[in-house]
C-alpha cells in the first residue's frame, strides 16, 4: 500500500528590508527547525530547514546573485547585503533559515541541535587590539568579541555576565531581532569599544535613530548604534523622536551572540513582546 505523500504549501520569506523576496516549497506544516553547533551558525543564530531541491525556491523580488557570500570551510553562507538577514546556508544541499519566514515564530517550534559533520575548519576568534573601555564599574570584567571573519572586534565591560547578572538581557519577537536572532545586553557608550567598524554596514528602519551593524564580510550582527546627537541635531528631529532620542543618546547595545565565551543557556534571559511595542508596525512584503 503506498504512502500518502505530504501535503507542501508555499511559504513567503524575505529579507528585512524587502530588497529580496521569495516563496519556497515546505511540508504544510514546519513543526521542526535544525541548529547546527558550528561557530558561524552560533554567532548568526540561523534555524535551518533543508530543501529537497533548489527548485524549491523562486524569487519573486531580488537577484539571488546578488546576495552577500560569506564561505567557511565547505559552507556558504547568503545574506542581504544591505540589511544583513541570513537566508541561506548552501554544502551538498541547500537550507533556508526559517527566520526569513513570514509570521515566523521560533517559540512555537521545535528546534533539534545538529552535528555539523562537514571538515569545517577549527575556529578560533580574533584577538582584541584595542583600548579597553573607559568605564569605572566594580568588580567589572572585560568580555570581548567580533564577527566570524576578524574584520571586526570590540571590548564590553560590564558586571560578570553569569547566573547574578541582575540588568536585562533582552530576547525579542520584533520582525528584526526575530530575523537576526539577537540576545541584547544595553551597556552605556563608555562600557564598549569597537575596533574595525569601518568594515560595517548598517541598516536603520522605524524611527530611523537606531543603526543595526553588522561585518559586510561575514554579516554577523554586532550592536546597535546611535549617533552622538548635537542638541541642535535633536531639536531638529520630529517631535516623535526628540525624547526618545535623548533617552537613549549614551546606549550601545551589543548582540551577545558576538561575545566570546559567554554562554547564552546559563543566563537569565527575558523574553519580550517587542512586535507590540514598536515605532511602527513591520509591513510582511
Amino acid at each position: 500500500m503506498a504512502m500518502a505523500k505530504q501535503p507542501f504549501k508555499k511559504y513567503r520569506a524575505n529579507c528585512h528590508c524587502a530588497a529580496y523576496v521569495f516563496e519556497v516549497n515546505l511540508p504544510e506544516t514546519v513543526k521542526v527547525g535544525l541548529e547546527y553547533d558550528d561557530s558561524y551558525c552560533y554567532k548568526r543564530g540561523g534555524i535551518y530547514y533543508c530543501l529537497r531541491t533548489d527548485n524549491d525556491i523562486n524569487f519573486v523580488k531580488g537577484d539571488p546573485w546578488t546576495l552577500s557570500s560569506y564561505t567557511y570551510g565547505n559552507v556558504k553562507h547568503q545574506f542581504c547585503p544591505n540589511c544583513g538577514t541570513y537566508l541561506f546556508r548552501n554544502e551538498s544541499k541547500v537550507y533556508v533559515n526559517l527566520r526569513a519566514f513570514q509570521n515566523f515564530n521560533e517559540w512555537n517550534l521545535d528546534i533539534q541541535q545538529t552535528e555539523n559533520v562537514l571538515s569545517t575548519p577549527a575556529w578560533s576568534p580574533a584577538e582584541f587590539n584595542g583600548r579597553e573601555p573607559p568605564a569605572e564599574i566594580e568588580g567589572a570584567k572585560v568580555y570581548t568579541g567580533g564577527c566570524h571573519c576578524g574584520a571586526v572586534t570590540l571590548a564590553l565591560k560590564s558586571k560578570p555576565i553569569d547566573s547574578t547578572y541582575d540588568a536585562n538581557i533582552i530576547l525579542c519577537d520584533c520582525s528584526i531581532c526575530t530575523q537576526n536572532a539577537y540576545f541584547w545586553i544595553y551597556p552605556s557608550k563608555s562600557q564598549v569599544t569597537i575596533v574595525g567598524a569601518s568594515h560595517f554596514n548598517y541598516y536603520s528602519f522605524g524611527r530611523g535613530i537606531w543603526k543595526k551593524s553588522f561585518c559586510r564580510t561575514c554579516g554577523v550582527p554586532i550592536h546597535n548604534h546611535i549617533d552622538d546627537y548635537t542638541p541642535e541635531q535633536i531639536a531638529e528631529l520630529p517631535e516623535d523622536k526628540r525624547q526618545w532620542t535623548i533617552d537613549h543618546l549614551d546606549w550601545s547595545p551589543i548582540n551577545l551572540r558576538a561575545l566570546d565565551g559567554v554562554d547564552l543557556s546559563e543566563r537569565p534571559i527575558k523574553r519580550i513582546e517587542g512586535s507590540k511595542l514598536g515605532y511602527a508596525p513591520y509591513v510582511n512584503p
